[in-house]
């Protein structure tokens, strides 16, 4: 039986320094498809030059892609990292035009079109004397420009990050056009065929729900072992610290082999801390990224399917964990920043202790990072269920 499809067209434009994420992105509308096609009749289709454009001659390459792309795609999507792009005659890049070209359409008509532009805050894979100063001078002058236009970016640290980002991103949009689209060509919105699903080993609404509460239940224990370990060696330090002050107004102040001494058992505790950190930072990152996944595919199931009440009440209650993971993560947080600042501001004493320090920075500062980037993926999804909860009422 032959079956309509809403197609929703998805443009991407980068420079190549975002090719995986590229890739990644075609790998997310295609498992998006799968999950909605035909279920919703809503299929994405992904625009991209290399694709959809074919070799031919204009005033330069960029007014070849200009020419064949088509121009009444539905959603924008736009990423940089290092690299801003080749120049064109009519712009700083390709990709900055093909941005311009998009924010005219959008400034002409919002509901036309919707612009999603992502940076990458990660280091560059390639030497400093490789990285182009200008070129970064021209992204950071774009990122400040979108913020003074009222524009939203979002920034990610990798490949898997931008893959459970952009999936929630692109769930949330369709969510919000099949809410306020009365098309005709919409089928009616129905529940996932259990057998279906079954049948081509799919999670449903409800197990990835509880998934995730399961990974948020064992992320929580990670976090607090993380904090218990910042506490206890916090402590450790006050204890070193009194014991090098009482050690300056002693008569032995002046033996340098009982000051090295104290600065041993200092770097002791610091290497103590990194192992005990480093061992949990992995389990960490496991955790953390099985949640956000399970999160970001509800997201997507929860655009085809209208909840019965026990579901929203599901949601209700994972909504509640979300928000609770995300204040465990801001208040652990908060309490390292301070930390790591103060154990760099520690005095250079002794190779031994500089060593300890350093490396004790380092792995403090791997979980600043990770909270921040995973707290983004939290505060995302916490919107997304936010959202499920206010289309169902």
């Amino acid at each position: 039986m032959a079956r309509q499809e809403t197609i929703l067209s998805v443009f991407v434009a980068s420079p190549d320094d975002v090719a995986e994420e590229r890739n990644r992105l075609e790998d997310v509308i295609r498992e998006l498809n799968a999950t909605w096609s035909r279920s919703l009749g809503v299929r994405l289709e992904l625009i991209r030059w290399e694709t959809d454009a074919s070799p031919g001659f204009g005033t330069d390459p960029q007014a070849v892609i200009n020419d064949q792309i088509p121009q009444d795609y539905d959603l924008f999507i736009g990423l940089m990292w290092y690299r801003f792009g080749t120049p064109t005659a009519r712009s700083d890049s390709g990709t900055f035009e093909e941005f311009v070209r998009a924010k005219r359409r959008y400034d002409a008509d919002p509901n036309k079109l919707r612009l999603m532009i992502y940076f990458k805050d990660a280091p560059a894979p390639v030497s400093p004397s490789q990285i182009d100063p200008g070129q970064i001078k021209k992204i950071s002058n774009f990122r400040k420009d979108l913020g003074e236009a009222g524009g939203l970016y979002w920034s990610f640290r990798s490949a898997d990050e931008f893959e459970k980002l952009v999936r929630m991103h692109i769930s949330r949009y369709v969510q919000e056009w099949v809410k306020t689209t009365k098309a005709s060509t919409l089928e009616p919105l129905v529940p996932v065929d259990d057998n279906r699903m079954e049948e081509e080993k799919e999670s449903g609404f409800l197990d990835l729900v509880e998934r995730f509460e399961d990974e948020s239940s064992l992320l929580k224990e990670v976090l607090g072992r993380m904090a218990d370990a910042t506490n206890e060696v916090g402590d450790k330090m006050e204890v070193r610290t009194a014991d090098f002050d009482k050690f300056m107004t002693s008569s032995d102040r002046s033996d340098r082999q009982a000051a090295k001494r104290l600065f041993s058992k200092a770097a002791a505790d610091m290497d103590q801390f990194v192992h005990r950190v480093e061992s949990e930072l992995p389990l960490y990152n496991k955790h953390m990224n099985a949640g956000m996944d399970a999160l970001a595919q509800t997201a997507a199931l929860s655009v085809e399917f209208k909840l019965r009440d026990i579901d929203v009440e599901q949601v209700k209650k994972s909504l509640e964990a979300i928000c609770k993971l995300r204040m465990i993560m801001d208040g652990v947080e908060s309490s390292i920043i301070g930390f790591r600042d103060a154990t760099a501001s520690i005095p250079r004493m002794t190779t031994t202790l500089n060593r300890s320090k350093r490396a004790m920075v380092d792995v403090i500062q791997k979980m600043i990072d990770g909270l921040r980037g995973a707290r983004a993926m939290v505060k995302e999804a916490e919107a997304s269920f936010e959202s499920i909860i206010k289309d169902h009422q």
